[in-house]
């Protein structure tokens, strides 16, 4: 009999206009308002495209993508990808799939339906 794992896959991207970055460093938690657990989960598999205007580095987008062999609250995930997209009248593209003992889901932006 094959064990059942927890699994979750990533390919999400999102591009942003004018956000601006003062301080040096970007905290994911902070960032995409999100518990400390997800960010533990995914804080690996996250990356930034960014570039420098003077004095400020500009955030222009943000990527997850790979796969987490646990998973989270993935309805309380997507409540906040939709609230990072509308707070920064954006769009994410791709999809995130959810896989656990007895549920499997594929979930695809914008709407993550």
């Amino acid at each position: 009999m094959k064990k059942k794992i927890n699994l979750m896959t990533f390919d999400l991207e999102i591009s942003l206009k004018e956000f601006e970055l003062k301080s040096g460093t970007i905290e994911l938690r902070k960032f995409l308002n999100l518990n400390q657990h997800i960010v533990n989960a995914i804080g690996h598999i996250c990356s930034f495209s960014h570039y420098v205007n003077f004095a400020e580095t500009i955030i222009d987008g943000f990527q997850i993508k790979g796969s987490i062999n646990s998973v989270f609250n993935h309805k309380r995930f997507i409540q906040t990808l939709k609230i990072f997209q509308e707070k920064n009248q954006s769009t994410w593209s791709g999809h995130f799939t959810y896989k656990d003992k007895k549920d499997s889901f594929i979930f695809y932006a914008p709407d993550f339906d």
